[in-house]
């Protein structure tokens, strides 16, 4: 299971609530949680919605997102 996956899950959020708020698409959201890269935007977008959700500060490197 990817990291990001699992810190997702641990926030309590399905993909179509993590798209909703961070407004990531769920393409690229499974995309992300298949170890696939994306631009740092979207990966950006992502930890910023999981830091708050789960309270302390998530980042690219922590979530081992690849970047394009």
């Amino acid at each position: 299971m990817s990291r990001v996956k699992e810190l997702r899950i641990k926030a309590a959020l399905n993909i179509s609530e993590l798209n909703r708020l961070s407004g990531v698409s769920r393409p690229t959201i499974e995309k992300i949680e298949r170890d696939e890269p994306v631009r740092a935007d979207l990966a950006s977008a992502l930890c910023r919605v999981l830091s708050e959700k789960l309270g302390y500060e998530v980042t690219i490197e922590s979530a081992e997102i690849k970047v394009l």
